[in-house]
């Protein structure tokens, strides 16, 4: 699979298209996130093809990362946060709040069917985070507003929009689409354009707004091979690693994975399970793996970078991805350790979940 930067660099942009791209601010929760690197390849192409990143983050401001590129660095440096405990930024809020646009924006959003008084609360703070922003957005010359996840982020964007006059877009996962959906036709019949990852997102959200079908668009995450390490024969010889890389989340289905490690185990297979992530889920999945006596089997390794990762992958015999859908809806997309993981040459046991049956050949 090629990266993003080279499929752009041949696709020969409409002109004006680059300065459009350039003009952009990304709407983002906190940034930089450990889990999100395939939103930041996104921006490490856009910076291949000379055009700048404008990050906007509705979360505070978070210490320089030195496990993201620097390139990164210098788009976090420059990102737009908002400190809930600085008087001046407070203060900066409530002159806001007094003008008649803001308050234009905060009738109309009020207006839409939110579906928990939850929801309708988040969506008016939206208009109140999207009141702070907008004269740096103006200073900056953004011209056009681009989220990723369907919930607050979309919601801020929606805000800036209504506010500033400019278009919105969107790119969105499995959680705001399943689980959270406040105003999804709503944000949809709003918005330039809605990419998802899957051609289950793609396919949903159609359903759910026919009218706008010709802007929701399917892009899966590209990789890019030049960055990940060469494919290496499948270790031979001691316990087969069994590795398990991603959020400790309900939806990866990590427990489940353990429960079937319980079944190796007591059919008398030698293997050693290596979970790669950090979560809520962690305490219970170490005492589940406890109950099940599989301490001995079973490693928590806890949050590591892309680098570790495909070290611990050439180590594996074989990677899972057991995702499921839980109780409320939610659900994964499309994991993108599914397609690392075969880039390797690894192979990938996964569950016939959202997007995971389109990685094969035969979907």
């Amino acid at each position: 699979m090629r990266s993003t930067a080279q499929s752009l660099g041949d696709a020969r942009l409409p002109k004006g298209a680059a300065e459009l791209f350039r003009d952009t601010a990304f709407v983002l929760g906190p940034f930089p996130v450990l889990s999100q690197t395939f939103i930041y390849r996104e921006f490490e192409a856009m910076q291949e093809l000379g055009l700048d990143v404008n990050v906007l983050s509705t979360g505070p401001r978070q210490p320089p990362d030195s496990q993201l590129a620097e390139s990164l660095r210098s788009v976090q440096r420059a990102a737009m946060y908002l400190d809930y405990r600085s008087p001046r930024e407070i203060a900066s809020i409530a002159a806001g709040l007094r003008s008649s646009e803001v308050r234009r924006t905060m009738r109309w959003m009020m207006k839409l069917p939110h579906r928990t008084p939850a929801k309708r609360a988040r969506a008016a703070a939206s208009v109140v985070v999207a009141a702070h922003f907008a004269p740096e957005l103006l200073r900056r010359g953004v011209r056009y507003v681009h989220s990723h996840f369907a919930g607050f982020q979309t919601e801020v964007a929606m805000s800036l929009s209504h506010l500033l006059g400019i278009p919105y877009g969107c790119t969105w996962h499995a959680y705001g689409i399943y689980l959270d959906r406040n105003i999804l036709e709503e944000k949809i019949a709003g918005a330039e354009m809605v990419i998802t990852c899957t051609r289950h997102n793609v396919e949903h959200l159609r359903e759910l707004c026919p009218a706008a079908r010709h802007r929701i668009h399917l892009a899966y995450h590209g990789l890019d091979l030049d960055r990940i390490p060469r494919p290496t024969p499948i270790p031979e010889g001691g316990p087969p690693i069994i590795l398990a890389v991603g959020r400790l989340v309900p939806t990866k289905g990590f427990r489940d994975l353990l429960e079937a490690a319980s079944l190796l185990q007591r059919a008398g297979r030698h293997f050693e399970l290596r979970f790669l992530g950090d979560g809520p889920d962690r305490r219970a999945l170490e005492s589940r793996a406890k109950q099940l006596g599989l301490s001995d089997q079973v490693k928590f390794l806890g949050a590591r970078n892309n680098t570790d990762v495909f070290a611990q992958m050439a180590l594996a015999r074989v990677v899972a991805v057991p995702s499921v859908v839980t109780r409320e809806g939610d659900m994964d997309g499309l994991p993108n350790v599914t397609l690392e993981a075969l880039s390797v040459g690894r192979p990938v046991v996964g569950t016939r979940v959202s997007g995971i049956p389109e990685v094969s050949p035969q979907s």
